[in-house]
């Protein structure tokens, strides 16, 4: 029976992964680091994303860059892992298995990821499934990237705080893991920029999480580069595919610092 180090990674787009264009290095499927997924439909209305899940098991496969019509697209928990394994934090007869819990479009505001919201509960019911597994399982971090959404229609700062740090308390207390270690990131600067008013009182309100619950850090973003910037393709809010595996590696180093340990 396969034990594992697990990752939940939640949020929207950027960590459901919508990174394209070209890479300097294509990440290298191992059979030592994994996904769990859970077979959905995503459907934009006027009124947010509907999310459908099949009544059908989790599915765990070998984590790996995701084909679309036009290429490959990005995912940063795959060089998070990377270097979470070269780093030796995976223990001889040990894997790594990603928690893929994050859907594109969504946030607080239209009520997906509060404590009662489905996408929280989802993730939820998905670390009950891979904690059950074995127990000698056990959480190794709690990745987060979002904020756009809730920028995007409006949602109060203060607000925003108290339910991203529900979100963070919550998942310590159910899983008996009070220093779990968050990491949340910065958008993509060129978004950013563009939305500074918008986008400046949200990033505060998530490092004043990250600094009162502790074991937390927020991820810089500065130097990476969106879709738009790499492909012209118009799409300034997502983060290139390149910028996408740089940020895993950010995430990574800063996980290290709260670990106290670096690749």
């Amino acid at each position: 029976m396969e034990r594992y180090d697990i990752i939940i990674q939640a949020g929207q787009s950027n960590a459901d992964g919508t990174g394209k264009g070209p890479v300097e290095k294509e990440y290298e499927p191992s059979e030592d680091i994994l996904y769990l997924e859970a077979e959905k439909t995503v459907e934009s209305t006027p009124n947010g994303v509907i999310v459908t899940y099949a009544d059908k098991p989790f599915s765990i496969s070998v984590a790996r860059d995701r084909e679309r019509e036009k290429g490959k697209v990005g995912d940063f928990s795959l060089t998070f892992a990377r270097d979470y394994v070269d780093a030796g934090l995976l223990e001889e007869g040990r894997k790594l298995l990603i928690i893929r819990a994050a859907v594109g479009a969504t946030g607080f505001k239209r009520k997906n990821w509060g404590m009662r919201d489905q996408l929280y509960l989802k993730m939820l019911e998905m670390a009950d499934y891979a904690l059950g597994l074995n127990t000698e399982n056990r959480l190794a971090a709690l990745l987060w990237h979002q904020g756009e959404h809730d920028i995007v229609f409006g949602t109060d700062p203060d607000d925003y705080k108290k339910y991203l740090k529900d979100l963070v308390l919550s998942v310590r207390e159910r899983y008996g893991a009070e220093e779990l270690p968050f990491i949340a990131g910065d958008f993509v600067p060129q978004w950013k920029e563009q939305n500074l008013s918008s986008c400046e009182p949200i990033v505060a309100k998530i490092k004043d999480v990250c600094g009162e619950v502790g074991s937390s850090a927020f991820v810089e973003s500065a130097g990476l580069i969106s879709n738009d910037q790499d492909l012209g393709n118009g799409d300034t809010i997502h983060f290139s595919h390149q910028s996408l595996y740089d940020l895993g590696h950010r995430y990574f180093d800063t996980f290290g610092s709260i670990i106290g340990k670096s690749n």
